[in-house]
């Protein structure tokens, strides 16, 4: 099962790019890349999160999960250079599955998280599109997904 991809953001990551960056006609390579992580910069940060608690799957890249783990490269990078920019249930442990699915897949929770926290500096109707996380969004996301995860977790052993 898919759970993000990187191509069901990316018309609208480079629609933004281009306004923001009065681009008209070709891309250089660096320019899509930058579009690249622009789109998936918020399936990244949920993948650092994942990875950072040690919940990817089997599969997962060893070299790449731990290049995330030790700052290395990001994780929007290590979707676009080890999962060929698609998060798959594969990606994640089994048993954290049901967790993903309720706060990732099935509702905004995440989204609604991600936007609050990332990237606006104060401004309230910032895109979603616009900006590449540092560590300092991430810190402020992954206080909320904890929290997420542990609510989760409480309402499914209790």
């Amino acid at each position: 099962m898919t759970i993000d991809r990187i191509d069901w953001h990316y018309e609208d990551a480079e629609q933004l790019y281009a306004q923001t960056h009065e681009v008209e006609g070709e891309y250089t390579e660096e320019q899509y890349r930058e579009i690249e992580l622009k789109a998936s910069n918020h399936i990244g940060l949920f993948i650092r999160w994942i990875m950072d608690r040690r919940f990817e799957g089997e599969e997962c890249a060893k070299e790449g999960c731990d290049k995330v783990r030790n700052g290395e490269i990001s994780g929007a990078e290590y979707l676009l250079d080890y999962c060929d920019g698609k998060l798959w249930d594969v990606d994640v442990r089994s048993d954290i599955m049901p967790f993903v699915n309720a706060y990732y897949v099935e509702s905004s929770d995440f989204f609604g998280d991600y936007c609050e926290t990332c990237g606006f500096e104060g401004e309230e109707e910032a895109p979603a599109y616009g900006f590449i996380s540092g560590d300092g969004d991430y810190s402020r996301l992954k206080e909320r997904i904890d929290k997420a995860y542990e609510k989760f977790c409480e309402g499914n052993n209790g």
